[in-house]
């Protein structure tokens, strides 16, 4: 019997759409886009203007008259195209939106 092999997998991306303001937390610099997919850890934002990786954000989710508000970091950069999200410390108060954005996703 050979090693065991341990994959480190990532949370499953679903497709979603929404409109997502991140503002830079050290300059205050402000872009908008929107969302192609969401997972528990992040997503994906489509946005002609990026952040560098690693850049700390406060960014807001907006679908539908609800919205998520949580801090970001910055996971990779697609020049003119996108950039990863990651989520950090999502509030308590702010984990039953994603819960139930992540439960319908794809769905539309």
């Amino acid at each position: 019997m050979g090693p065991i092999r341990v994959q480190h997998l990532r949370p499953l991306r679903l497709p979603f759409a929404a409109e997502l303001r991140a503002i830079e937390l050290e300059s205050g610099r402000e872009i908008w886009g929107e969302t192609t997919n969401l997972s528990k850890g992040g997503c994906y934002v489509r946005t002609r203007q990026s952040f560098p990786q690693g850049t700390l954000l406060f960014i807001e989710i907006r679908k539908n008259g609800v919205r998520l508000v949580t801090d970001a970091r910055v996971a990779y950069t697609l020049e003119h195209e996108g950039m990863g999200l990651s989520f950090l410390n999502i509030p308590a108060n702010q984990l039953p939106t994603l819960e139930a954005w992540l439960s319908s996703a794809g769905e539309e």
